[in-house]
C-alpha cells in the first residue's frame, strides 16, 4: 500500500519506487520527498519547540534590523511557495501530486517558523542572533532549491515564453533562492550592534549609560568607533544623523557626533608633533601619515584590477548570447562573476575613498595646528614679513590645497597603469596602426603640460592678489570708521577693485586655459579615430564596422586616463607650492632672547638702557612721543631682542601683567575678557572692577559683566577698553606689572581712581613699571626713569608716603554664565530659487541660456547622434547581406563598451560595401567636426560665463559691505566678514564652477541617454522607472543632511578664522601673560567642531555612494540575468540587449554622477547663499544726495543741537540722552567727562555714523538728516580716538585720494612736529607698516592729526587726539590747531583739562546728558561744578 502511494506520487516502476537518478539528473521524487518535504517537516517541528519560551515586558527597543529581515523573508518564502502550489494546480502535470505534497509542507513548515521568529523578538534572544538551530535547519533547504533550478534549467519547456506558467515556477524557484540568501545573511550580520553601536561621550568617563528607552542626542555620540563591521561597511551608525537632518533638526554643531577617538585633534597633533624632528615638512607628512596612506594604495591596486574583471565578463557574456546552442552554466558563471566582482570593486573603492578622507582630515588639522603652534612663537621681527592676510590663506587656501594632494597622489600612478592596459588591447585590435594616432595623443601632452605650467603660473599670481585683497579686506574692515568719517569710501573701494581685476584677469586666463584644454581633449578621439583608420588603411588592411567600433571604444578608453592626467599632476603642483608657503613660514625663527631684533627691514631700534628695578617698587616712565617707552616694556617680555649687556628678570616664567597702549580687547563677554581663562573668584573679581573704576559702566550694561563686547571691544569706549584690558592684566595677578599707558585715555578723576585704587592699592605688593605722560602721578613713584631716544637720560628715585583708603565693595551678583550674544546664524532648509536665480543673473541670462543651447547641441551631436549613426550604419550592412558576421559581432557593434576585450573580428568587405564605408566615415566626421565647432563654443562660453558671475558677486557684496552701518561692523567678527570674502569668494571663483562644469554635462548626458534608449529599446524603461524612484528616495534622505553639514562647516570654520587673527593682534599679551598653552587648547576645540562637520560631510558622501554603487551592482546582475534568460529564447536581438547592457550600465553610473554633482554644486552653491545674505540682507547708511546744497556749506560753522537721543542698538542703554546746546561760528568748545559719558558719541552722532533715535542736529541752520552722508563728512574735519593707519606710505595715508601737492603735504608733517621721523625713516614715500606698525601710538596720532590740517573744513572735531603725546608735544600741537584753525569752530573732547582751558567754553557730559555748558571762568567760580573737581583731580 506504501508503495503505491510512492509509485502514484512519483509516477515511477514498480521494480524501482524511489529512483536515486533520472536522465543524469537526481530524479524529481528523491528531491521533492527526501531534499524538499522531509527537511521542511523537521523544521516545522524543530522550531515549534521555540514557541513556548516565556516573554519579556522590558524590552522597549526597537528589534534590530536582522530579525526584521529574517521575518520579512519568512513571510515571502510561504508566499511564494503559495503561489508555486497554485501553479500546479493549474498546470495538472504527471507528478502534480508530488509537488503538492512538497508544497504544502513547504507552506507549513515557512508559517511555523514565522510565529516562532516573531515568538524570540519577545523574549531574551531579542538582542542575539538567536537559536543556531534556525538557520541550520534553513540550511537543509538548499539542496533541494538548487536541484530544482537545475532540472528546470534542463528542461526547454521551462526556458520559453511558450510556456508563461513553466517559466513562472523557474522564476519562483530562483526567488526561493535569493530569500534564503537574505535570510541566511541576516542571521550572520545581524546588526545587533546596532543599539549601542556608538560609543557615547558620557561612556568614556564610565558613568551609567542612560536607559534604552531615553534615545541619546546625536551631539553625545562618538561617530564609528564601537560600531561593528558591517555598520562600518554600510555606514549604518550614521542613520541617527541623517534621521535628524531629514527632520530638520540638525541646526547646531552641537548636535553633531563627536570625532572618531584617533582623529580628534590633539590625538593627532600630540602623533605629528613626535614626527616634527625631521627638516622639511614633506618628510614629516610622510612619517605622521605616510604608511597608512601607502597601505591604502594596494587597496587602489585591487580596485583597478577589479574595474579590469567586469568588461572582460561583460565581453564573455556577449560572446555566450552570440552562440545559440552554448550551456546555461556559462552564462550563469559569467553573471556571477559580474556580481561578484562589481561588489566587491564597489566596497574597497568606497572604504578607499574613506579612509583617504580620514587622511587627508587629519593632515588638514595637523596642519592647521603647527601653522597656530607656530604663530605663537615666532619673534615679532620675523613675523613681520608675513602680512595678517597672508597667514590666515595659509591656515585656509594652503591648507585645503595640500589635503587635496591626498586625493591626487594615487592616482598619479593609477591613470598610467590603465593607459597601458588600454594600449595593449589596442594594439590587439588594429596592431601597430594605433601608433598614429597614438603619436598625436602624445604630442599633446607636452602642449597639455604648457598649458598646465600656464596655470599653475597664473594660479601662484591669483593667490598673491587674494593675499592682497584679503589684506586689504581686513585693514578696510578695521579701519571702517575712519573711512567713513573722511569719505574715502569710494577711494578704498577702488583699491579693492583694482586687486580684484588683477585677481579676475588671472583667473579668466585661468578658465580660458581650462576651456583649451577640455575642447583638446573632446576633439582628440575623433582625431585618433580617423588617424588611426587611415594608417590601417595604408598599411593594407581592410576597414570593418566591428573594427570600428572596437578602435572607437578603446580610444574612448584611452582619453580617460590622458585626460585625467594633466589635473592631477596640477593638483599635486599647487599643493606644492602651497607646501613651500607652508615651510617658509614654519622655518621662521622662533622668539629668543638671544637674537638680534631688527623693528623694520630698514632700521633698527637701539635701546642703550643701564636699569635696576627693586622688588615691589614703582617705577613711572616718562619721556616725548616716540623716544622708546613701550620699547623698554617690550624688550622687558622678550619682544625685543637685545645686542649687548644682561637683561635679569626674576621668575621669568611665570610672566608679566601686561597693559599695551592699544587696548586688545577679545570678542567675548566682559566677564571672559577679564578672567583671561583663570577662575572666577568672586572677591578678588569685585576688588579689581572697583580699582578699575568698572563699577558705573557695569551698571549701565543691561548685561552687565555678561555683555558682549564686539571684536577688539568695538562697543566700548576708549577709556572702557583701556581700562577693561587693566582689569585684565590685574585680574591675572602677577609679580611684575608692564603698564603701557593706560591713564592715556581716561579723564582726570579716573586716572586719580586708577592710580590711587589700582596701581597704589591692589598692585601695591607687585613689581609695577608705568609708561604715561601724566606727569603728575611721578611723585608717587619709587623710581622715576626719562628716556629719550632710546636712552635713560635721568633716573630719579623719589621717597613718599603711600595711604590707602579701604571702601566697601559694591556687590555685583552677576550670572556666572554669560550668554554668548551675536553667533553667526546659518540658513536652514533647501536652498532657495532664490539662490540659483542669483547665479542665473550674475552669469547673465542670455549667456547662460547660450551655454545651455551648445551644451545640448554638443551633447546631441557628441553622444547621441554618432551612436545612432553607428548603429544606423551596421544594420545597413546587415541588410545589404554582410552575412558572414557572426552574432558576437553584431552585439559588439551595436555596444562599443562590449567590445573592449574582443580579439579583432577578420571579416572582409566586398568593394562595393566599401564605398559605403567611405560615406558612412565621411558623414561620421562630418558630425566630429560640427561636435568639435559646439564643443568649443561651450567651453569658452562657459568660462566667460562664470568669470561674469564671480566679478558681479563680488562687486555686489564689496558694494554692500561698503555702504553698510557702523552698527553691523560693531556686532558682527572680523573673521565673519573675512570668510565671505575669503574662503566664499573662493568657492565663487573656482570650486562652484569647476562642480557645475560636470553637473551640466551629467544633465546633457542623462538626458541624451534616455531618449537613445526610448527610440532604441522602449521596453527597458520599465525596470528603469522604479529605479529611478529609489535613487530618488536615498539622495533626498541625503541630501538634507547634506546640506546641513556643509552649511556646520562654513558656521564652525569662522571661529577658527577669528580666532586666529585675534590671537595675532594681540600675540604680545598672550606670550606676556604665558598663556600660549591655553590658546593652543582653544583652537583645537574650535577645530574639533569644524573637523566634526567636515568628516561627517565625507561619511554622508560615502553613505549616498555605497547605496549607489549597490544599486548599480543590482541593475548589472539583474539585465545579465535578463541576457541569459533572453538567449534561451532567442527571441531578441543579441545586438540590441548588447546595447541596452551597455547603454543601462551608464545611466547607473550617470545617475550617481548626477546626485553627487548636484548635491556638490548645492553645497558650493552656500557660498553664494552667504554672500547674496550681506548684499542683500545688510542695513545700509542712507545713500541721498541733496543736490540744493551750496559748495561753500557750511560756510559760518554754527553747530546746533536739539534734543538728541541715541542708542547704539536696540536694548542698549542710551549713549545721549536729550542733548541740547547751541555753537556759535568760529567758537572754540571743550567737551569733558568721564568715560563712557557720551563725549565721542556726539561727534559719531554729527557725523552721521550712528542714526538718532530723536531730536535734529543742524549746521548752518540746516538739518544734516536732509544731507547726503558723503556731502555730510566731506565737509567736516575729524581727528578720531583711535589712530588708524593704513598699509602703504605715509603719503597715501595723509592723501590717499591724491589731491593735494607734495609742499603742503611736507608743511603739515612739519607742524606735527613728525618732519624728522618721517625723513629718517625716508620721506613720504616710505612704508608705514600694517596698520602703522612702524610709528609709535603718539605717532600715529600725529599722522592723524596732520590729515584733518589738510582739510579744509569750516567744523573740526578733535578726539582725545593727544592722550598718548607727551605734554611738551601737546602744548606744540595745541598751539598748532589754534593758528590753523582760528576762523573755524572747532570740538575738543580732553581728559587733559589744561588742554581746554582756553577754550571759549566748556560742555560736561554725563550719562549722555549736558550738564554744564559755560565758560571755564564761570564754571570754575562755582565751587559746586562738576567741571570745578575735574580740573581740582587733574589740574596741573
Amino acid at each position: 500500500n506504501d508503495g503505491y502511494i510512492l509509485l502514484s506520487l512519483c509516477q515511477t516502476d514498480e521494480d524501482n519506487p524511489l529512483p536515486l537518478w533520472k536522465d543524469g539528473n537526481i530524479s524529481p521524487c528523491l528531491n521533492q520527498l527526501v531534499l524538499g518535504a522531509l527537511p521542511h517537516a523537521c523544521m516545522a517541528v524543530f522550531t515549534a519547540c521555540y514557541l513556548g519560551l516565556p516573554r519579556s515586558s522590558l524590552l522597549q527597543t526597537s528589534p534590530p534590523c536582522g530579525w526584521t529581515i529574517r521575518l520579512v523573508s519568512t513571510v515571502l518564502a510561504a508566499c511564494l511557495y503559495t503561489a508555486d502550489i497554485t501553479l500546479v494546480g493549474i498546470l495538472q502535470q504527471k507528478d502534480m501530486y508530488l509537488d503538492i505534497l512538497a508544497d504544502g509542507c513547504a507552506i507549513v513548515a515557512w508559517l511555523v517558523h514565522l510565529s516562532t521568529i516573531s515568538v524570540l523578538q519577545r523574549t531574551v534572544y531579542r538582542r542575539t542572533r538567536g537559536p543556531p538551530l534556525l538557520p541550520l535547519l534553513v540550511l537543509l533547504l538548499v539542496p533541494n532549491l538548487i536541484i530544482t533550478l537545475m532540472l528546470y534549467c534542463d528542461n526547454q519547456d521551462y526556458l520559453t515564453l511558450a510556456e508563461p506558467l513553466k517559466l513562472a515556477r523557474l522564476v519562483l524557484a530562483s526567488g526561493q533562492i535569493l530569500v534564503l540568501l537574505a535570510y541566511l545573511l541576516a542571521f550572520t550580520f545581524p546588526c545587533v550592534g546596532d543599539a549601542g553601536y556608538t560609543l557615547y561621550v558620557n561612556g568614556l568617563d564610565g558613568s551609567p549609560l542612560l536607559p534604552d528607552s531615553t534615545p541619546l542626542a546625536t551631539g553625545d555620540m562618538v561617530a564609528e568607533d564601537g560600531s561593528g563591521f558591517v555598520s562600518r561597511l554600510f555606514y549604518l551608525w550614521l542613520t541617527p544623523l541623517l534621521r535628524l537632518g531629514q527632520r530638520g533638526e540638525l541646526d547646531k554643531p552641537e548636535d553633531v557626533y563627536h570625532l572618531p577617538q584617533k582623529l580628534r585633534t590633539r590625538v593627532v597633533c600630540r602623533h605629528f608633533q613626535q614626527c616634527l624632528e625631521a627638516c622639511s615638512l614633506l618628510r614629516v607628512l610622510r612619517k605622521a601619515f605616510g604608511l597608512w596612506y601607502c597601505m591604502l594604495g594596494l587597496l587602489k591596486v585591487t580596485v583597478n584590477m577589479l574595474s579590469f574583471a567586469g568588461p572582460l565578463l561583460l565581453n564573455s557574456l556577449v560572446n555566450y548570447m552570440g552562440k545559440p546552442g552554448a550551456p546555461v552554466s556559462w552564462g550563469v558563471w559569467c553573471v556571477l562573476g559580474l556580481f561578484a566582482s562589481t561588489l566587491v570593486c564597489s566596497l574597497f573603492r568606497n572604504v578607499f575613498v574613506f579612509e583617504v578622507s580620514k587622511v587627508a582630515l587629519s593632515t588638514r588639522a595637523a596642519l592647521i595646528s603647527v601653522i597656530y603652534r607656530k604663530a605663537l612663537r615666532v619673534s615679532g621681527c620675523s613675523l613681520s614679513v608675513f602680512t595678517l592676510g597672508e597667514v590666515v590663506n595659509l591656515m585656509s587656501t594652503d591648507t585645503d590645497r595640500v589635503v587635496n594632494f591626498f586625493n591626487s597622489f594615487h592616482e598619479l600612478w593609477s591613470l598610467p597603469f590603465q593607459f597601458a592596459i588600454t594600449l595593449y588591447l589596442l594594439y590587439l585590435q588594429v596592431g601597430v596602426a594605433f601608433l598614429g594616432g597614438l603619436g598625436v595623443a602624445l604630442v599633446l601632452v607636452p602642449f597639455n603640460k604648457f598649458l598646465a605650467s600656464r596655470i599653475l603660473e597664473n594660479n601662484k599670481h591669483m593667490l598673491r592678489c587674494k593675499d592682497s585683497r584679503v589684506k586689504l579686506m581686513t585693514e578696510i574692515i578695521f579701519g571702517i570708521r575712519v573711512i567713513k568719517l573722511y569719505t574715502w569710501e569710494s577711494h578704498f573701494s577702488q583699491k579693492v577693485a583694482t586687486c580684484r581685476r588683477e585677481e579676475l584677469s588671472h583667473l579668466r586666463a585661468i578658465k580660458y586655459l581650462d576651456a583649451l584644454c577640455v575642447y583638446t581633449w573632446a576633439a582628440l578621439p575623433v582625431l585618433i579615430s580617423i588617424l588611426t583608420f587611415v594608417t590601417y588603411v595604408l598599411l593594407g588592411n581592410q576597414l570593418t564596422a566591428a573594427k570600428v567600433f572596437t578602435t572607437l571604444a578603446l580610444v574612448g578608453m584611452l582619453i580617460i586616463p590622458l585626460n585625467a592626467f594633466p589635473w592631477v599632476l596640477n593638483g599635486i603642483l599647487e599643493a606644492k607650492v602651497s607646501l613651500e608657503r607652508i615651510q617658509r613660514f614654519l622655518k621662521l625663527k622662533n622668539q629668543n632672547l638671544q637674537a638680534h631684533y631688527a623693528f623694520s627691514m630698514h632700521f633698527f631700534i637701539r635701546m642703550t638702557v643701564f636699569l635696576c628695578l627693586m622688588q615691589r617698587s614703582l617705577v613711572v616712565v616718562v619721556g616725548k612721543v616716540g623716544c622708546g617707552k613701550s620699547s623698554l616694556l617690550a624688550a622687558l617680555t622678550g619682544e625685543l631682542n637685545r645686542l649687548s649687556g644682561v637683561l635679569y628678570v626674576g621668575d621669568r616664567d611665570a610672566g608679566f601683567g601686561l597693559a599695551s597702549q592699544e587696548p586688545w580687547i577679545q570678542h567675548a563677554s566682559v566677564r571672559d575678557n577679564i578672567l583671561f581663562g583663570k577662575d572666577y573668584n568672586a572677591g578678588f573679581y569685585n576688588a579689581v572692577i572697583d580699582a578699575c573704576a568698572l563699577t558705573d559702566d557695569l551698571n549701565v550694561l543691561i548685561k552687565g559683566d555678561k555683555t558682549e563686547v564686539g571684536e577688539n571691544g568695538v562697543t566700548l569706549s576708549g577709556g572702557q577698553k583701556a581700562r577693561l584690558a587693566l582689569a585684565r592684566a590685574v585680574y591675572m595677578d602677577k609679580d611684575i606689572y608692564l603698564l603701557d599707558d593706560p591713564l592715556a585715555a581716561v579723564d582726570p578723576d579716573v586716572a586719580e581712581h586708577l592710580m590711587t585704587k589700582c596701581i597704589m592699592g591692589l598692585l601695591k605688593k607687585k613689581t609695577r613699571i608705568l609708561c604715561t605722560h601724566r606727569i603728575e602721578f611721578a611723585d608717587k613713584a619709587d623710581l622715576v626713569v626719562l628716556i629719550d631716544d632710546g636712552t635713560i637720560i635721568k633716573a630719579v628715585f623719589a621717597i613718599s608716603g603711600k595711604s590707602q583708603e579701604e571702601h566697601p565693595q559694591p556687590d555685583l551678583s552677576l550670572n556666572d554664565d554669560p550668554e554668548q550674544s551675536g553667533a553667526e546664524q546659518k540658513q536652514v532648509g533647501g536652498l532657495a530659487w532664490r539662490v540659483y536665480q542669483t547665479y542665473w543673473t550674475a552669469v547673465g541670462g542670455f549667456l547662460a541660456a547660450s551655454i545651455l543651447i551648445s551644451l545640448l547641441l554638443m551633447q546631441g551631436l557628441e553622444r547621441n547622434v554618432s551612436d545612432w549613426w553607428l548603429s544606423h550604419w551596421v544594420s545597413e550592412l546587415q541588410h545589404n547581406g554582410s552575412s558572414t558576421m557572426d552574432c558576437s559581432s553584431t552585439a559588439a557593434l551595436g555596444s562599443p563598451h562590449l567590445l573592449l576585450f574582443s580579439p579583432g573580428v577578420q571579416t572582409f568587405l566586398s568593394p562595393e560595401i566599401n564605398s559605403d564605408v567611405k560615406f558612412y566615415l565621411t558623414v561620421y566626421g562630418s558630425i566630429a567636426a560640427a561636435n568639435t565647432v559646439f564643443t568649443a563654443l561651450r567651453a569658452f562660453l562657459f568660462a566667460y560665463g562664470v568669470v561674469c558671475a564671480a566679478s558681479s558677486i563680488h562687486n555686489r557684496l564689496l558694494d554692500r559691505i561698503m555702504k553698510a552701518t557702523v552698527t553691523f561692523f560693531d556686532t558682527t567678527p572680523l573673521g565673519r566678514i573675512l570668510n565671505r570674502f575669503s574662503s566664499d569668494l573662493y568657492s565663487i571663483d573656482d570650486s562652484l564652477p569647476f562642480i557645475l562644469n560636470i553637473l551640466l554635462a551629467n544633465i546633457f548626458g542623462l538626458l541624451g541617454m534616455l531618449v537613445v534608449i526610448s527610440y532604441g529599446l522602449p521596453w527597458v524603461l520599465l525596470p528603469l522607472l522604479p529605479l529611478v524612484l529609489l535613487y530618488y528616495r536615498t539622495q533626498h534622505f541625503y541630501r538634507h543632511t547634506s546640506r546641513e553639514l556643509k552649511r556646520l562647516c562654513s558656521l564652525t570654520l569662522s571661529p577658527v578664522y577669528s580666532h586666529f587673527s585675534e590671537t595675532l593682534t594681540g600675540l604680545g599679551i598672550i606670550r606676556a601673560s604665558r598663556s600660549s598653552a591655553r590658546f593652543e587648547e582653544e583652537i583645537a576645540k574650535r577645530l574639533d567642531k569644524n573637523q566634526r562637520c567636515l568628516f561627517l560631510s565625507n561619511a554622508a558622501m560615502q553613505w549616498l555612494d555605497i547605496r549607489l554603487q549597490l544599486i548599480g551592482v543590482v541593475v548589472v546582475t539583474g539585465l545579465g540575468v535578463i541576457a541569459v534568460v533572453e538567449h534561451q529564447f532567442n527571441s531578441v536581438d543579441p545586438g540590441l540587449v548588447g546595447l541596452s547592457l551597455s547603454y543601462a550600465l551608464s545611466i547607473t553610473s550617470l545617475l550617481s554622477g548626477l546626485i553627487f554633482s548636484f548635491t556638490q554644486t548645492e553645497m558650493q552653491l552656500v557660498s553664494v547663499e552667504r554672500t547674496e545674505e550681506y548684499s542683500t540682507g545688510l542695513p545700509t547708511e542712507p545713500q541721498h544726495h541733496n543736490t540744493q546744497l551750496p559748495d561753500a556749506w557750511p560756510d559760518q560753522g554754527m553747530v546746533e543741537f536739539r534734543d538728541v537721543v541715541l542708542a547704539y542698538r536696540d536694548g542698549l542703554p542710551n549713549a545721549l540722552d536729550g542733548v541740547r546746546l547751541m555753537i556759535q561760528p568760529e567758537e572754540k568748545i571743550g567737551i569733558v567727562g568721564r568715560t563712557g559719558s557720551g563725549k565721542s558719541t556726539m561727534i559719531l552722532a554729527l557725523f552721521g555714523l550712528v542714526e538718532l533715535n530723536q531730536g535734529q542736529i543742524l549746521l548752518d541752520h540746516v538739518d544734516i538728516s536732509s544731507v547726503g552722508l558723503a556731502q555730510l563728512r566731506s565737509r567736516l574735519a575729524v581727528i578720531p580716538q583711535d589712530p588708524f593707519l593704513f598699509s602703504g606710505s605715509v603719503r597715501e595715508n595723509l592723501d590717499p585720494c591724491g589731491r593735494y601737492p607734495e609742499p603742503q603735504l611736507l608743511d603739515v608733517v612739519e607742524q606735527c612736529h613728525l618732519s624728522s621721523v618721517v625723513s629718517r625713516i625716508g620721506g613720504l614715500d616710505a612704508d608705514v607698516g600694517e596698520r602703522g606698525k612702524f610709528f609709535s601710538s603718539g605717532q600715529r596720532q600725529l599722522l592723524c592729526l596732520a590729515r584733518a590740517l589738510l582739510t579744509q573744513a569750516k567744523i573740526l572735531c578733535i578726539d582725545e587726539a593727544t592722550a598718548s603725546v607727551d605734554h611738551k608735544t601737546d602744548k606744540l600741537l595745541q598751539q598748532t590747531i589754534r593758528e590753523m584753525f582760528q576762523d573755524k569752530t572747532v570740538l575738543t573732547i580732553a581728559h587733559r583739562i589744561n588742554t581746554i582751558m582756553d577754550c571759549d567754553r566748556v560742555v560736561v557730559m554725563h550719562a549722555g546728558k549736558v550738564v554744564e555748558f559755560d565758560t571755564p571762568a564761570a564754571l570754575l567760580r562755582n565751587i559746586d561744578s562738576i567741571f570745578n573737581t575735574l580740573v581740582g583731580d587733574g589740574g596741573e
